[in-house]
C-alpha cells in the first residue's frame, strides 16, 4: 500500500508466516546477493532502486533481507570473538581462495536457510512490526495524522497500533519511538509492555527500549503514567522525562530542548560516551557500528544531521582524532589512529 506522504508501506498479516516463516532457497540466495552487492563501492542509485523494488516484490523478501543482515552481523562478530581470519574469509568470501561469486552466494544462502530456527524471536518482532497499523524501517521516519487534533511522528524502526473506540483513541507502541501531538477530548490512552499513559492536550515522546523499559518525555502539557504492575499514577509535566519499568520509575530528569532532535532530522551529542552515541546513531543504519573498548568512554559533543550517518561517523572521528575502519558497508568501527599516521 502507499502511505499518504508518498512512500510505499508494506503491511502483512502475521498469519502469512504461520508458526515459522519458510524462505525458499531462491529468496535466500537473492538476499545474500544483495548483501554482497551493498558492500561494493559501485552500489549506485540505480542499484539501490532495484534493491528497493526487490524488497517490495514479496513480503518474505523483507524477512529474507532482515535475516541476511542478522547473518552478516553474526559473521562480523567473529572478529571480536577472536576469529579475525575466519571473519575476514566469511565477509570477503568471493575473493578468497578463488571462490566464484555464485559459489559464495550459494554457501551464504545455505547458512542463512539453516539458521531459520535461531531467529524465531527476531521473526516474531519483525512480523509484529510489519503487521502494525503504522510502521517504519531502519532509518525511516513517518508522519501520520490520525485526526485534526491528533498526529504521530514515527522514528526509525517503529511500530504502533491505533484505534478509536467510544470516541477515545487507544494507541499501543510495539517497538521504537513516536512523537505524539494531541489536543483530543476525552484523553487518549497509549501503552507499551511496561506502562500505560493518558493525555488530553500534550506533545510528548514515548520510546520502548530493548532492555524492557519505556521512556516518556513531555514537551507540552502533561502526561499521567502508571506502570503495568503498579497501582499509583504519576504525572509528568512539560520539560520532564522519565524512564519506567513495569514496577515503577527507573530514572528521571529534565529536558534540554523544545522538541526531540530526531523529529528535526538531527542527532545531538551532549558529552555522552562515544559508545553510547554510536549505539544511538546505529538505530538509523543497518549493520554493526562500534568502537574499540578503550575508546568507549570518550566524550562526544555536537549536533549532526541524520540524513547521512557515514558523514556523522567521519566528523566524530575527525574531532576525536580517530580512525574509521570500514571493513564492509555494514561493518564500521572506530579505533585509534595507526602509529604511522
Amino acid at each position: 500500500m502507499h502511505a499518504g506522504d508518498g512512500r510505499t508501506v508494506m503491511t502483512i498479516s502475521a498469519n502469512a508466516f504461520g508458526q515459522e516463516p519458510s524462505l525458499s532457497p531462491k529468496m535466500c540466495e537473492e538476499a545474500m546477493e544483495w548483501w554482497l552487492d551493498m558492500q561494493e563501492a559501485n552500489f549506485d542509485s540505480p542499484a539501490q532502486a532495484a534493491f528497493m523494488a526487490w524488497r517490495g516484490e514479496h513480503p518474505l523478501h523483507e524477512l529474507a533481507w532482515e535475516k541476511a543482515l542478522a547473518l552478516g552481523e553474526q559473521l562480523d562478530a567473529l572478529r571480536t570473538q577472536g576469529n579475525p581470519d575466519l571473519a575476514r574469509q566469511a565477509l570477503l568470501l568471493p575473493s578468497q581462495e578463488g571462490l566464484s561469486r555464485r559459489r559464495a552466494i550459494k554457501g551464504l544462502a545455505l547458512l542463512l536457510a539453516a539458521s531459520t530456527g535461531a531467529w524465531l524471536s527476531r521473526d516474531s518482532e519483525l512480523v509484529s512490526r510489519m503487521s502494525a497499523d503504522y510502521n517504519t524501517g531502519v532509518g525511516e521516519q513517518r508522519r501520520v495524522a490520525l485526526a485534526s487534533d491528533l498526529s504521530l511522528e514515527l522514528n526509525t524502526r517503529t511500530a504502533i497500533n491505533a484505534r478509536a473506540t467510544d470516541h477515545r483513541w487507544h494507541l499501543r507502541l510495539l517497538s521504537g519511538e513516536v512523537l505524539v501531538n494531541t489536543a483530543v477530548n476525552p484523553a487518549l490512552f497509549i501503552e507499551t509492555a511496561q506502562v500505560r499513559a493518558q493525555a488530553s492536550s500534550a506533545r510528548f515522546t514515548i520510546r520502548q527500549f530493548d532492555n524492557g523499559s519505556t521512556q516518556l518525555a513531555v514537551y507540552r502539557g502533561s502526561l499521567d503514567v502508571i506502570p503495568t504492575q503498579a497501582s499509583t499514577w504519576s504525572t509528568l509535566q512539560a520539560g520532564q522525562l522519565a524512564r519506567f519499568g513495569p514496577l515503577g520509575i527507573l530514572d528521571q530528569g529534565a529536558l534540554q530542548a523544545s522538541a526531540p532532535a530526531w523529529s528535526e532530522g538531527m542527532i545531538v551529542a551532549d558529552g555522552q560516551p562515544l559508545q553510547a552515541f554510536l549505539d544511538e546513531l546505529g538505530r538509523y543504519r543497518h549493520g554493526h557500528l562500534g568502537c574499540d573498548a578503550a575508546l568507549a568512554n570518550l566524550r562526544v559533543w555536537g549536533t549532526y544531521p541524520l540524513a547521512d550517518s557515514d558523514r556523522v561517523i567521519d566528523a566524530v572521528a575527525q574531532t576525536l582524532n580517530l580512525d574509521v575502519q570500514r571493513f564492509t558497508r555494514l561493518w564500521v568501527n572506530l579505533r585509534p589512529l595507526p602509529a604511522n599516521v
